[in-house]
Formats: C-alpha cells, structure tokens, sequence
C-alpha cells in the first residue's frame, strides 16, 4: 500500500468522479483506476461502486475513509516535523486569491519571502471567497484569502482586516446617485455577483430592514467585470472603497454618499497544518503586511 494511492483514494472519494479526480491530482485517468485498483487488491476488497454518474464508496470505503486521510496527515506531519529538524523551509504552497494582487498586498509579501524564503514557492491561484474556503478544507489549496464570515466547517481562519465598501456608479449618474434613497437605488440597474459571493449578502443587507428589492440587470463572477461594467453604465455595483476611489479619481466612477456596510479579510488554513513548517512561514509574512488581529477555529462553526 502506497501513500500515492491513499492519497488517489481520497480524492475520488471527495470528487465522486474519476476524470475531476485526476484534474485535481495533475494527473490521468487511467493513472488514478490504476492506483485504485492497486489499492482494491492490496485490502481485498471494493471501495467504490462505479457507474455512468460517476463514483460512489463502498460501506467498507466508507468506513477506510478515515483512516486513510489520518494516514495521510500522519505522513504530512512527518514530512514538515523533518523539515522543522534541518532548520530549512523549502516547498511549495498553493494560494488561492479573492481579489487583485496590489490589493492583498501580494507583490511586497513575494519580494519579502524571496529574501526570507528563497526556497519556499508562492503559487496564486485565482478564486471566490467561498471556493477557496472549501478548496482549503479538501486539501486542493494549502492556504486562501476570503471576504466575509467562514461558515466552512475544518478550516483555521486569520482575520486580517475589516475592508471598507462604497457603492459605485457611472459618473453620468452622479446627479440622481450621490445623495439618492434606498428607494431610488432599489429602483436602479444593479450590478450583481452570484450568490456564492460574500458581496452579494453584504447587498441584501443593506436592503434588509426596507423591505425593498434592489433590481437586479447582470449577475458577474470577478470585480474586473463588476468596475468594467459600471464603467459602461449597465448599472451600480458594492465594491471596495479603494476601486471606488479610484474610479472617481480616473473620472468615471461616483460613489453614493451613504453608508455602506464593511466586510471582513481573513485566511484561512488547514487545522492539520497549523504546525506545518511552510505555513508558519506564510503566516509570518502575512503578519508583516496584514498584522493579525485575530485568530478563530471554524472547526466548531455550525
């Protein structure tokens, strides 16, 4: 029994499907049947049920779940306590990031990490806040930044900032947007992120106590599209206050001149891999440039 087919195990297991499987592993196929297989042989039994819809585990898989992925972090474990013991932080961690890299202050973290770190390797990956919080719990991130509060159960979270928001609009509308109502702004086009965003509850809750439904034009996936957008007048849009400024400054954004509500900036990290020498290392250059505030443990969050 290989720890390769462990780890192919689990995976199937949290993907229920070979092919999502093998994408997540950066690998084949028949290279993931073929450690399954191996595996199945090596217990003599069947872990997963196969068919059209993909995979499904076994009630003996069921049960060796568990002991795989204990398996597995034991060896993890290992690994980091080893690399602890020679005093060096080499290796690699995926990121997953929420927003733009100037904003998360990620160019001045990698120039840091390359003198303090020169062998640790920064991977960042674009994603939602609420992806990155489950890529993380599967294990397909080492680490990722999220807006809003962490309903994600088996995730550690740093809370790095409360971030201000200002709702923005085209500078053609500043007349009827500056000092408008809530009525008015619910009566406006707006510019709305799917509802896996923790921006889109921050919407609804400005609305909450006035009974109103903002009137909902486009439903995008990434701030670029949001600012390009209200940039060409399709609506109005909740974004960072600093996007918002800056599209005043740059001449075709108005911000309403209400309140807005803020939003939460937190990392979040395996449990498992809070000992784990390359995330101490992260979680330190973190700290030079978002000083930690406070620490939660969602493994408890219902």
């Amino acid at each position: 029994m290989e720890l390769n087919q462990l780890k192919a195990f689990i995976t199937v297991a949290e993907e229920g499907h070979l092919t999502r499987a093998a994408d997540r592993l950066f690998t084949s196929q028949p290279a993931i049947s073929a450690k399954l297989k191996a595996l199945e042989e090596t217990l003599g039994i069947s872990l997963f049920t196969r068919s059209s819809k993909g995979m499904t585990l076994t009630p003996a898989g069921e049960r060796l779940l568990e002991q795989a992925r204990s398996i597995l972090e034991a060896s993890n474990q290992m690994l980091a306590d080893a690399t602890s013991i020679q005093g060096a932080i080499i290796g690699r961690l995926s990121i997953g990031i929420n927003s733009d890299l100037s904003f998360l202050k990620l160019p001045e973290l990698l120039a840091d990490s390359a003198k303090h770190y020169p062998d640790l390797q920064l991977s960042f990956i674009n994603g939602m806040s609420g992806d990155n919080l489950i890529d993380v719990r599967k294990g397909k991130l080492d680490t990722g930044f999220f807006f809003g509060p962490c309903t994600t159960l088996d995730v550690h979270t740093f809370h790095l900032a409360d971030i201000e928001t200002s709702l923005l609009a085209p500078k053609k509308w500043a007349d009827k947007v500056s000092y408008a109502s809530l009525e008015d702004l619910a009566n406006m086009p707006w510019i709305y992120t799917t509802d896996r965003c923790p921006f889109y509850k921050l919407k609804e809750a400005l609305f909450k106590d006035s009974n109103l439904e903002p009137s909902k034009t486009v439903f995008v996936d990434s701030e670029d599209a949001i600012r390009e957008l209200v940039k060409a007048e399709a609506g109005i849009a909740l974004l960072r206050k600093s996007d918002a400024e800056k599209a005043e400054a740059d001449g075709w954004g108005v911000q309403w001149k209400g309140r807005t509500p803020k939003i939460s900036l937190g990392v979040a990290v395996s449990p498992q891999r809070l000992q784990d020498p390359l995330i101490n290392a992260w979680i330190k250059e973190l700290d030079k440039f978002w000083p930690m505030e406070k620490e939660t443990d969602a493994s408890n969050v219902g």
